[in-house]
């Protein structure tokens, strides 16, 4: 149970007494016997001896570069969200670690095992405000993102620190690990068999179970509920205990919520207790008397009078496997530390052992079935607008990229306004096949760079990547490497010529209405400026159509899915 015991690989070279190698050399060396089969970097000036031994073990570790660290970390914490094993992602002293920066904070948000690797200045010039200058330790600029942090001063001590870092970063609660190394460590030479760690020898177990009295006061307090409601947060999706979720529901009966903004799903969407997000559901959480959240995100906005989404007099009981989670937001009655898989696993079997009252079940059901209803005449609106209506409706993209890439794709949210419909428009019947940045997270220009790197982590998988125009924006130049990749991502863009998320927002809080004008003037919107997507894709090498129905969006899904190809999909949207 929770094994990710590692196991080294064949191909690392035997270091014999008189072998002469670099430390360049041992940090590929160490990455490959840990299992890591790709790795994510930038190579610059004090990096270039690492650059090649990359390229001299290019066929045992996959070397993904780019033009940008922000754009190729992204990618890194993409590949790491979906493979579930820590990614490493090596960048260029201190302007590469600031571009890196946007990334280590939503891996941080999300939790995603990523290790940043900083190129830092030589041992010899430390302090003299050398070549690509640091004041102080590279990696002081992560300290409040990063579970660990580490420089490392001596080539002997690479293999150690990476795995330690591997390790730290993958054990629940997992989260980002932040490493520098001087760019002279590469090129120093070492002889003679170095005493290294065997790494195949560890094996860990991480996922306790929460103690047993504590599942059976949650049991009790959710069996004699009137109105219970199950908050499922992304940890659930993100720790893979998908199936213990869907069993503690079944087993209780009770509406089933996400998160407002998850950026894992742990519940099939289209299964017929799930209801959606708070936002969809303020009446049925009002009236809640009793909640169990599983590693879950109360996330604030911080708008002026914001409540809590749970009334004072319900009871709350909180589960994780992150200690920091218990009672961060909200105060519970009940806390719960423990992986969610075992302890979901237990609680589903207490209250199987006690029942619920069948006419107590029968009304969560009703509750649910309720809530289905408003959902589904939602989608049944959608469905009944014209194909050839344009601009095409946001609810209207939603369903026919539904309805041509079917249950089995990958999907990457990164459209701010197209994500206020996707937990509606869009089913997963299979939750882990949805990617999203969380509210927690909140990064513009995430979208397009992840979902290459997802790709990466899933090739026998096809990724479609729905995305907002000022998303897009914000990392437009990363599309190439899907063409570089051979990455078959398909990117459909929703152009309606702005960033509109800000001013809607702002009207709809303040009762305003902005004018188009100061819209543009604000840089809110592009001002009619003829920016071309498809022109811009096909520059850097993708299949590219613009489209202004969904009859023609239709007909170009049908030509990206037949390619296997990278394609971007321009939707003249709302």
């Amino acid at each position: 149970m929770g094994h990710t015991g590692k196991t080294e690989r064949d191909m690392v070279p035997a270091r014999g007494a008189d072998a002469v190698f670099t430390g360049a050399d041992l940090v590929v060396d160490t990455l490959v016997r840990l299992g890591a089969e790709k790795v994510f970097n930038i190579v610059g000036l004090g990096m270039l001896g690492l650059g090649r031994a990359f390229l001299n073990r290019r066929n045992e570790i996959g070397y993904v570069g780019h033009l940008n660290e922000t754009n190729l970390s992204l990618m890194a914490q993409g590949y790491a969200r979906q493979t579930g094993k820590p990614t490493f992602c090596i960048v260029y002293h201190s302007s590469g670690t600031a571009l890196a920066m946007m990334s280590l904070t939503t891996a941080w948000a999300d939790n995603v095992p990523m290790v940043l690797v900083s190129t830092t200045g030589a041992r010899m010039t430390s302090g003299r405000d050398q070549y690509a200058a640091t004041p102080r330790s590279l990696t002081e600029m992560s300290t409040q993102y990063s579970k660990w942090t580490y420089d490392i001063t001596t080539p002997e001590r690479i293999p150690e620190i990476l795995a330690r870092a591997w390790e730290i970063a993958s054990t629940p609660p997992m989260g980002p690990v932040h490493i520098s190394i001087p760019s002279d460590l590469y090129d120093v030479e070492l002889s003679g068999p170095l005493p290294r760690e065997d790494f195949s020898r560890l094996q860990c177990y991480s996922d306790p179970c929460a103690e047993e009295a504590g599942l059976a006061a949650a049991a009790a307090l959710l069996r004699d509920a009137q109105r219970p409601v199950l908050l499922c947060g992304s940890e659930v999706g993100r720790l893979r205990t998908v199936e213990e979720m869907v069993a503690l529901a079944e087993a209780l009966g009770a509406p089933v919520i996400s998160e407002q903004d998850p950026s894992f799903l742990g519940f099939p969407t289209s299964h017929p207790q799930y209801v959606g997000t708070p936002a969809a559901n303020k009446a049925l959480l009002q009236e809640a008397d009793a909640a169990l959240a599983i590693g879950y995100e109360f996330t604030e906005k911080g708008d002026f009078g914001e409540k809590p989404i749970l009334p004072s007099s319900a009871r709350l009981v909180t589960l994780s496997a992150d200690p920091m989670l218990l009672a961060k937001q909200l105060w519970p009655d009940l806390a719960l530390l423990g992986h969610p898989g075992p302890s979901l696993r237990r609680l589903a079997e207490l209250l199987e052992a006690q029942p619920v009252a069948a006419d107590a079940k029968a009304r969560h059901l009703g509750r649910c079935a309720a809530q289905r209803e408003i959902r589904a005449a939602a989608v049944a609106e959608a469905e009944a607008m014209p194909g050839d209506q344009s601009p095409l409706p946001q609810k209207k993209l939603l369903r026919e990229v539904y309805g041509r890439c079917g249950k089995d794709w990958i999907v990457i949210q990164a459209g701010s306004t197209l994500g206020w419909h996707v937990d509606t428009m869009y089913e997963f019947d299979d939750p882990l096949n949805f990617h999203a940045v969380s509210g927690k997270a909140s990064a513009q220009g995430w979208g397009a760079p992840a979902a290459m790197g997802i790709q990466m982590g899933a090739p026998d998988r096809r990724v479609v990547a729905l995305l907002g125009d000022g998303n897009l924006m914000f990392s437009a130049t990363c599309i190439w490497g899907a063409a570089q990749h051979d990455l078959p991502v398909v990117f459909i863009v929703n152009n309606n010529q702005g960033w509109l998320c800000v001013p809607d927002g702002m009207d709809a809080v303040y009762g305003t209405s902005t004018e188009s004008a100061a819209r543009d003037a604000m840089a809110w919107t592009w001002g009619g400026a003829p920016i071309d997507y498809t022109g811009f894709a096909r520059s850097l090498g993708l299949e590219a159509e613009r489209v202004t129905t969904a009859d023609e969006l239709g007909a170009s899904l049908e030509k990206a899915k037949a390619s296997n190809r990278p394609w971007l999909i321009e939707v003249i949207g709302e």
